[in-house]
């Protein structure tokens, strides 16, 4: 489900002033079976911007699922070819079936995690301290295919502008056991405000959190 950036003004109050723009919501999906599940949120070319010197920032909310270890989660922009991943495969190949931690709330991606003082940047590290129980709503940095790397998202589109297509891939590599859901999930710029038409607005960490699914 695509939601436009005309619903997104009733979110929040517009505001050039903010250092935080909500570029698009999309809508969310069940994560069972091996199938790709996507949502995409579709930005027009007149609320088109420039993605340099911004920070791109991901928020997953009401994300859950029984086994981290068993998620690849991948952000595109379908016009222009360019993707990176969020996290994937958490804990392999240390272990055969990887972390066994536990997602169950909101999880942001961006380049500058430490910035907002979250105890544990590194997602996968944050996996291991939880062990079998749930990894912390935070901000955390993207991180490689199999590998708790830095992965910049700001690299991975450079020289894209907003405008276009987003999408939001999430696989299960392992679905005969476990499964889970996302309720919905936003897409911001970070740093200096551009001016774009009125429906831009303002997104806090729990804004969009609201009712939480129970976890299969």
């Amino acid at each position: 489900m695509v939601r436009s950036l005309a619903l997104i003004a009733a979110l929040g109050t517009s505001s050039l002033a903010s250092a935080e723009i909500v570029l698009g919501v999309g809508g969310g999906f069940s994560i069972d079976g091996s199938t790709v599940h996507t949502s995409d949120i579709e930005i027009g070319p007149v609320d088109g911007t420039p993605l340099e010197n911004l920070g791109i920032e991901v928020r997953l909310f009401g994300l859950q699922h029984s086994l981290l270890g068993d998620l690849v989660v991948t952000l595109r922009h379908v016009e222009s070819g360019a993707s990176t991943t969020l996290f994937a495969n958490v804990g392999q190949p240390a272990s055969l079936f990887g972390s066994p931690a536990r997602l169950d709330g909101v999880y942001a991606f961006n380049d500058a995690a430490l910035g907002f003082s979250s105890p544990n940047p590194n997602f996968w590290a944050a996996a291991d301290a939880a062990g079998s129980g749930v990894v912390p709503n935070a901000f955390y940095y993207a991180t490689g295919f199999g590998s708790d790397a830095f992965v910049s998202l700001n690299a991975a589109f450079a020289g894209v502008t907003s405008a276009g297509t987003w999408r939001l891939e999430i696989e299960d590599t392992f679905p005969a056991f476990d499964d889970g859901s996302l309720m919905k999930w936003a897409i911001l710029l970070k740093g200096t405000p551009v001016p774009a038409p009125g429906a831009i607005a303002l997104l806090g960490l729990a804004a969009l959190v609201g009712g939480r699914r129970r976890r299969a």
